[in-house]
């Protein structure tokens, strides 16, 4: 009678020459924990109701941010503020960033806050230099002083405000100090000495002869040693 027990299997071929020389697979890249998406109801409800004016939703550290077409943005943000779901009733910040490489160079953010929802939610509006965004301040009084400041500090008017002028510099100033192409150092004609300085204490004074920057200036009195 013949064997009928199975036989083993033969041994694997040894690897080519082809094979041998294949580099390793590298390994997969980590997931970025801090832009991981995070539900958002309002950034569902937006999408939604205006699926034309968002322009795109991102993450970061478990915030999100909505980014938007201007045109519409005072509906938009009654919207936000009014819907039951929502109730964004807090506008705790109003910012810009300046971004001189980009087609529009300037990023309007806009910090919202519901108080009895107890959430969150960034919107950021892009314009170019010289173009005008709508005002908020028809939905959020805060916005008055921040686009105020806003406008200051960078240039940026926003249309519909009752009192578009400064608020930190004065009404002469020439230029918006926190735009990337104002010096970084202010300009010479910035820091003014209105006074001699005639007491030992250490004061904060111009260089006039370097641009590097302040330095402490310290007067000495008639024994040589000054008490700042």
């Amino acid at each position: 009678m013949a064997d009928e027990s199975p036989k083993a299997p033969p041994p694997p071929a040894a690897p080519g020459p082809e094979a041998a020389a294949r580099p390793a697979a590298p390994p997969a890249a980590k997931p970025d924990l801090l832009r991981a998406p995070v539900p958002s109801p309002a950034a569902d409800r937006l999408r939604e109701r205006f699926p034309e004016e968002v322009l795109e939703v991102s993450y970061y550290a478990g915030d999100v941010l909505v980014r938007l077409r201007k045109e519409r943005f005072q509906e938009i943000a009654r919207f936000l503020r009014d819907d039951p779901g929502l109730r964004f009733d807090y506008l705790s910040n109003l910012t810009a960033v300046h971004w001189p490489q980009k087609p529009k160079p300037f990023e309007i953010v806009y910090h919202l806050y519901s108080i009895g929802k107890r959430h969150r939610l960034t919107l950021k509006l892009e314009v170019q230099d010289g173009e005008e965004a709508p005002t908020a301040c028809g939905v959020w009084p805060t916005a008055n002083w921040h686009e105020r400041e806003v406008f200051d500090l960078f240039g940026i008017r926003f249309t519909g405000h009752p009192d578009m002028t400064r608020i930190l510099m004065t009404d002469e100033w020439v230029g918006h100090p926190l735009r990337k192409d104002y010096p970084l150092e202010g300009k010479p004609e910035d820091h003014v000495q209105y006074r001699e300085v005639t007491t030992a204490e250490h004061v904060y004074t111009y260089e006039k002869a370097s641009i590097r920057g302040f330095g402490w200036k310290k007067e000495v009195e008639k024994t040589g040693e000054g008490n700042g």
